[in-house]
């Protein structure tokens, strides 16, 4: 029921969201910046989906890799993928205001207030 409720009586997918400059709708894996297409890889849709869909909650690394990675693997590929993620989205990925980083603890989704 939900789902359907999601969609709109036209059979459009509401599932397109506004953050300030972005645009995503994580259904279809588009992403706009400035109205402009940004090419994602798939394991870089993912990490923006669990960021996304929890919005100013605080994930830690380990929590993000074993959604993302599994059990095993290089933890490291978390900081990676996020500044990757950074670097194709933020307005300047050097002082990030999407994807922000909370020392010591991991890794947060700040939209902008409306």
């Amino acid at each position: 029921v939900k789902a359907v409720l999601r969609r709109s009586a036209n059979g459009h997918s509401t599932s397109r969201r506004r953050y300030g400059r972005l645009e995503i709708d994580l259904a279809a894996h588009e992403i706009l910046a400035d109205g402009r297409p940004v090419a994602l890889t798939a394991r870089e849709v993912e990490l923006l989906r669990l960021l996304v869909t929890h919005p100013r909650q605080v994930l830690s690394r380990e929590q993000i890799f074993e959604r993302g990675w599994g059990s095993w693997g290089d933890r490291s590929a978390v900081s990676v993928y996020v500044r990757k993620l950074r670097d194709k989205l933020e307005a300047d990925p050097r002082h990030p205001q999407l994807l922000v980083t909370v020392w010591g603890v991991g890794y947060r989704f700040d939209p902008p207030v409306a």
